[in-house]
């Protein structure tokens, strides 16, 4: 996934269509890479762009949201599908949910909470791959789920600093970068110590001495772009 999460945008609808594409740029974390008017040019666009996300609607001719959904789910690795719709009964969010749709939006859409729920929906399945790979070392204690929460931001953001790596651990168990860093560095230091199979070759071989959280957590973010290793 590149720094900003690229996102398509699939509504029939010329107003919100233009809406959303002029709105997405500007939203810190997004970049539009391509619109669809109909379904079939959305699952056209889905395999030639490879979106990290999409914003479908669920009424659109040739083919509608739930029939993108159907051909979606026979394909492996697809981006995120967030449903755009004023429809609201729960028969139709269900349906949409089970074919695999990653939320569901009742129009209008609020434009200024989509960065949020796009990196949350986005970095989700990469945190969870994120905590295998570290299970996987013998990880364990409060410094994994730090780990892997700021290795998806190194993910997402290569260029990122340490403190905003640390961002998402801070604001969402009300600590402070000491005492993540702390708990980081503990279980390197044990992962180091260990020297388990799965470190050494996240690491590219045994470290001469026990690196720095910093290098450790782009080590693990750069396992996550190769798909675990």
């Amino acid at each position: 996934m590149a720094a900003h999460i690229r996102v398509l945008v699939a509504e029939d609808d010329p107003a919100a269509r233009r809406l959303l594409s002029e709105a997405l740029p500007r939203l810190p974390g997004l970049s539009l890479c391509g619109v669809a008017a109909d379904g079939l040019e959305c699952l056209a666009l889905i395999d030639l762009l490879q979106p990290d996300a999409v914003l479908l609607d669920l009424v659109m001719p040739n083919l509608d949201g739930l029939g993108v959904l159907r051909a979606m789910g026979r394909r492996r690795d697809g981006p995120v599908v967030v449903v755009t719709s004023q429809i609201s009964h729960q028969g139709v969010v269900g349906c949409a949910l089970s074919l695999g749709a990653s939320y569901y939006l009742v129009k209008p859409v609020n434009v200024q909470a989509l960065p949020e729920l796009l990196q949350f929906l986005c970095g989700a399945p990469l945190e969870r791959q994120a905590l295998e790979l570290l299970a996987s070392m013998g990880a364990s204690g409060l410094g994994m789920e730090a780990a892997a929460r700021a290795a998806v931001v190194l993910h997402q953001h290569p260029n990122a600093l340490l403190k905003e790596a640390y961002a998402p651990t801070i604001a969402g168990q009300r600590t402070c970068y000491g005492s993540v860093e702390k708990n980081i560095r503990s279980m390197v230091d044990k992962l180091h110590a260990a020297a388990r199979p799965a470190y050494i070759d996240l690491m590219g071989g045994l470290p001469p001495q026990r690196p720095s959280n910093l290098i450790f957590l782009r080590h693990l973010a750069r396992a996550l772009d190769q798909g675990g290793g």
